[in-house]
């Protein structure tokens, strides 16, 4: 075996080698973008469910149990109910929209700045959330002849302020952001893998 054809083993060896671990890269990324793929599936029927079932509830539980008067509290309530589920309902769908956007056949950079993105929408869309609920729920109550104002009031709107409390703290203390940290994490580890 002469020199030349030693040389050309080795480069068939080395091409084989190379091509081997491209391959091997490939695999491993397919491997690490499921995880963030499937959490963001999640997320987006998540997000699908939260379009369908204020609907749904409006339909089925409020327009039955509402009884039309003509009063300024049924009114007034109606138009405080209808603003702010307009408003919510909007912001949820143009989060349902960013989802959708996310593509991960995009280079890392673009998936993490999608991740972000979303991460500080959501915080947004519960933010307005939170801070509309008290005038939606207000609104059903006085579509539905509630007195808010009374001694047998406190102890369910005490309750509602509580729970609403708990919620927020809880959402955004623990929800959000170990949500998006785990993707995130994941992101992390595939950017690993491109550099």
């Amino acid at each position: 075996m002469d020199l030349n054809e030693l040389q050309s083993i080795w480069q068939q060896y080395d091409n084989d080698l190379k091509e081997n671990t491209r391959m091997n890269k490939e695999v491993l990324r397919h491997i690490l973008i499921s995880k963030p793929q499937k959490r963001l599936t999640g997320e987006k029927i998540k997000a699908g469910v939260n379009l369908i079932l204020p609907v749904v509830l409006v339909l089925l539980v409020l327009l039955p149990n509402v009884a039309y008067r003509a009063s300024f509290d049924f009114f007034g309530g109606a138009l405080m109910f209808g603003t702010v589920f307009s408003v919510i309902y909007y912001w949820s769908v143009r989060y349902y929209l960013l989802i959708g956007k996310v593509d991960f056949s995009e280079p890392v950079t673009a998936i993490k700045k999608n991740a972000k993105r979303l991460e500080k929408y959501k915080i947004k869309l519960k933010r307005i959330g939170y801070i509309l609920m008290a005038p939606g729920i207000t609104g059903v109550f006085l579509m539905s002849g509630f007195s808010l104002f009374s001694r047998e009031s406190i102890v369910p709107v005490s309750m509602i302020v509580l729970v609403m409390l708990a919620s927020i703290y809880l959402t955004f203390r623990y929800s959000i952001v170990e949500q998006f940290r785990k993707l995130n994490k994941e992101i992390a580890a595939l950017e690993q893998l491109e550099r």
